[in-house]
């Protein structure tokens, strides 16, 4: 029982394709719907085509954003499937499956038609962090001496962050079972009382190390980026971001698994999570994947070593987690990988980089060795207010070109004309119209940074045919407000006048 009525837990659930397939052998099973459309889904779409099992529908949140189809097999919205039911089998297949299947039952769905079928991978304690105070909390093992042999330093930095959340990320580092580490911590040019909380841990624990840039600078300035390169040690790091959380034992896991496996990354998964612990999952329909309370991402299928010619495979095909956080980096590829941007041009740097794409395509195509770790270490929060859903398209886009670019060069080097097409294909199919759906409206051009450059870029999509043929073909599928951003980028990507899109 926590004494913390915001810290709860969770158990954390995976599909079990092989007892579901005998539950459709057992059942009897010839037709059924399916509820879910991603990982899951497919993987349950995949199953019962080779059992021979037909999907009459499928049934989605994403189809009230206008995903209709899914695998060529129609897609209701939950109201739709609610009214239309006629007695079939139904299939959950989210791992979210506890709130699913209750609404189902509060739909007058019969419990003996829905179909189950998930095992339990680990129990989880997701902290909400309503409950940290004012002070630095009294139960922690503070270090007053500087370790000596130091197995990995933690990197934030940070701008304006609640206060209670900015303290759930230093105590989650000071709380680590791995003592001897490093916490190099970057005051951005905070206004609030950041500066304040970080040094009242400092003072406490000497492991805390705090650089004050004395303004707010965007992260690819190259300031920012030497600070972190000439100031981590030891043979790993790892990034976190003020308002997220690891769990105290992700170093000593991580660390025990790069040593062992001879990897240069290892990913932890990441339980993303509701900043509102009371929202209902199915009160209302988010687009994308932003409709579950609990999210968890994973390597899929399964597995744990991955080599250097796999890895952007992988990558292209969604199934290494896109995101930056949430893996630990061997220090000799992390200062390569900073020595990369450093040496960027201004424009070429300031407009690659946009949050998670592009800066993970990169270091993946500089690794050598990744392992994927099934367990849940690493914790995010997110809302509506999230730049996820608001902010910067053009910087999104100009990350997704980047990327696009960096993986084709990749791909050519490794593939056939025909796979390393089929690989990039996948890779826009999945990544594209996420980007261009961005809800952040595209600004006035004459308010952009490098505007010749972007216009020049917009141009270089406007001539790649296999860009230019997936932006096409995913139009159908954007909201009404996403319109004026593809449209202004067909425009101004026509510099010869004849774009016919």
């Amino acid at each position: 029982m926590n004494k913390h009525e915001d810290i709860i837990s969770y158990d954390v659930y995976e599909l079990d394709l092989y007892g579901l397939r005998r539950k459709m052998e057992t059942l009897n099973v010839k037709e059924a719907v399916v509820y879910g459309i991603g990982n899951n889904g497919y993987d349950t779409y995949m199953l019962f085509k080779n059992l021979g099992i037909r999907i009459n529908y499928f049934v989605d949140v994403k189809a009230m954003d206008g995903t209709r189809k899914f695998n060529k097999i129609e897609v209701k919205t939950p109201d739709e499937f609610a009214k239309s039911y006629n007695g079939e089998y139904v299939v959950i297949s989210p791992s979210l499956h506890d709130a699913i299947y209750s609404w189902m039952l509060e739909k007058n769905i019969p419990e003996s038609q829905i179909i189950l079928s998930f095992y339990k991978t680990e129990s989880i304690t997701i902290d909400y962090g309503e409950h940290y105070g004012a002070q630095p909390s009294v139960d922690i093992e503070y270090c007053r001496e500087k370790p000596e042999n130091i197995k990995g330093t933690f990197v934030t930095i940070a701008y304006n962050t609640p206060e209670n959340l900015l303290r759930r990320a230093i105590e989650s580092v000071l709380r680590q079972t791995v003592k001897e580490l490093k916490y190099l911590f970057i005051i951005n040019g905070a206004t609030d009382g950041t500066s304040d909380v970080v040094a009242s841990y400092a003072a406490l624990d000497s492991r805390i190390s705090v650089i004050d840039m004395g303004e707010n600078l965007r992260w690819t300035d190259t300031r920012l980026l030497k600070a972190i390169k000439d100031n981590i040690e030891g043979k790993y790091c790892c990034q976190l971001d003020s308002d997220d959380y690891y769990d105290e034992c992700f170093l000593e896991k991580a660390v025990k698994i790069g040593e062992e496996n001879n990897a240069d990354i290892v990913c932890v998964r990441t339980c993303l999570f509701s900043a509102d612990s009371n929202y209902t999952p199915l009160d209302e329909g988010l687009v994308y994947d932003w409709h579950d309370k609990f999210y968890f991402n994973m390597v899929h299928p399964l597995c744990h070593v991955i080599g250097h010619k796999n890895i952007l495979t992988a990558y292209a095909r969604s199934k290494i987690c896109s995101t930056f956080w949430g893996k630990l980096y061997a220090n000799t590829l992390m200062g390569r990988y900073l020595d990369y941007l450093i040496l960027l041009p201004d424009k070429d740097r300031e407009l690659y980089y946009r949050l998670d794409i592009a800066m993970t395509y990169r270091i993946l195509s500089m690794s050598e060795r990744l392992f994927y770790s099934d367990e849940v270490l690493h914790f995010s929060q997110y809302s509506k207010k999230n730049s996820t859903f608001t902010l910067a398209p053009i910087e999104w886009l100009m990350s997704l070109w980047y990327s696009y670019l960096g993986m084709k060069e990749e791909f050519d080097a490794y593939y056939r004309k025909k796979r390393a097409r089929k690989y990039l294909k996948e890779f826009l199919t999945i990544h594209l119209p996420w980007m261009v759906g961005r809800r952040g409206m595209l600004s006035s051009s004459e308010q952009w940074n490098y505007r010749d450059s972007i216009i020049g870029h917009f141009g270089e999509m406007a001539d790649d045919p296999l860009f230019k043929n997936v932006l096409l073909h995913k139009r159908k599928f954007m909201k009404n407000e996403c319109m004026e951003f593809y449209e202004t980028i067909c425009t101004m990507a026509c510099r010869s006048g004849d774009y016919t899109g």
